[in-house]
């Protein structure tokens, strides 16, 4: 069985991804690490001689924080019963300490095969692309992140885009998306935007054909010197689902979603993205 750690700070947000979540874990046969990772406040006193005072103040907050993960967890599994959900497992982890260090032993000692969460809703996408708890993460960690952006209603999982500039380099990412895709039976839609007229890209087209052989990876090609707006219009078009990067390309795609053109689309806001590790060569 796979593992997919979910972290959550009990918002609309964070709630909203694990909707996606659980498709995910449904469709790849995975459980479910539900992780609130919570911070004690440093507390500076003068008074040096109080330590019971100050212990009790760290075991209040400590209750506080476990009540409200407790009550929480009826909410999740409820979530889970309306989207007939109920066999999916769900692991409950209750954490104090900084959430990408707690991240990063659960993933290491559980063997994780990919983080959902919610794009921090503190950061708007005409802002940033990603909050800033998920850059985080994604800079910090070396599996897939399926980032939900607080607007992302669920329609499905079947069609994983990807923008590709028709490079060798590209051929390894895209190759882990269709083995994602390929356990959802999802289609891969790939994107290579001509900025000019190219008469050799008919034959580079067909050898990628012939590389993939597979009737779920599709290839499009749109000449538009714009090719923020050729990614959008692709999202909209083709329906896409899950829009899919590899870290390198993270940069590209925070200009991308910042864009002034970004708030004249409709999709733009809705559409999670599942960022890829680059490979280590060895």
């Amino acid at each position: 069985m796979k593992k997919i750690l979910f972290p959550t700070d009990f918002s609309k947000t964070a709630t909203n991804a694990f909707v996606y979540a659980l498709h995910l874990a449904k469709s790849i046969n995975a459980e479910i690490f539900i992780l609130h990772s919570y911070e004690m406040p440093i507390i500076s006193t003068t008074s040096s001689g109080q330590p019971d005072l100050i212990q009790g103040v760290y075991e209040s907050i400590e209750l506080n924080n476990f009540e409200r993960y407790k009550n929480e967890g009826p909410h999740l599994r409820a979530i889970a019963t309306e989207y007939e959900m109920e066999d999916v497992k769900l692991t409950y982890l209750f954490e104090e300490g900084l959430l990408l260090s707690n991240m990063k032993r659960i993933i290491k000692e559980e063997i994780i095969d990919f983080v959902v969460m919610g794009t921090n809703g503190d950061h708007s996408l005409e802002k940033k692309l990603l909050g800033s708890n998920t850059v985080n993460v994604i800079n910090s960690i070396d599996i897939p992140v399926l980032s939900v952006p607080a607007n992302a209603k669920f329609r499905s999982l079947f069609s994983f885009g990807f923008a590709t500039l028709l490079n060798e380099s590209d051929k390894e990412g895209i190759d882990r998306i269709i083995k994602i895709a390929t356990n959802l039976n999802a289609e891969v839609k790939l994107l290579h935007v001509l900025r000019k007229e190219n008469k050799a890209i008919v034959e580079i087209i067909k050898k990628w054909k012939d590389y993939f052989n597979n009737d779920k990876v599709k290839i499009y090609t749109v000449l538009n010197p714009n090719l923020e707006e050729s990614v959008f219009y692709f999202i909209d078009e083709h329906l896409i689902d899950v829009m899919c990067i590899v870290k390198r390309q993270l940069n590209f795609f925070e200009r991308l979603f910042t864009s002034s053109l970004s708030k004249q689309l409709s999709y733009h806001s809705d559409v999670p993205v599942l960022i890829l590790p680059q490979q280590k060569r060895h």
